[in-house]
């Protein structure tokens, strides 16, 4: 037999160390933490969510909606910023983008001039 309670661990991301709090299954004989997919899931989806807050990371939905806004696919976002589609793919899936990736995705995020001049760079790439 097992509960759940709330568990306090840490996680190490990108050398921080990021604690958070989430429910864990423990086993009732032992007292101890047991393995629980589900819930060790939701706990390092916490972890992330808390490391993209603290150092100002753009998350899945922020890279989607720049997508959505330009009525781009992942390979044409992908074409546009000299990107492989699969960064496009694994960033909207929850990783963690590169420093330069980010700092870039916040630019572009913020400021559709210079998002248009990468498209229109693009577009004269391909003549």
């Amino acid at each position: 037999m097992s509960y759940i309670a709330n568990y306090t661990n840490s996680y190490d991301i990108r050398g921080h160390e990021i604690v958070i709090t989430a429910p864990a299954r423990f086993d009732e004989k032992t007292g101890k933490v047991m393995a629980d997919l589900e819930l060790d899931d939701y706990a390092a989806k916490l972890a992330l969510e808390k490391y993209r807050k603290q150092f100002d990371i753009v998350s899945p939905k922020d890279i989607k909606n720049l997508r959505h806004h330009w009525d781009f696919s992942q390979a044409k976002l992908a074409e546009v910023l000299g990107w492989n589609v699969a960064t496009v793919a694994i960033y909207e899936a929850g990783g963690l983008p590169s420093v330069s990736d980010n700092r870039l995705l916040k630019i572009l995020i913020s400021s559709p001039k210079v998002m248009q001049k990468f498209i229109d760079d693009s577009k004269k790439e391909e003549l």
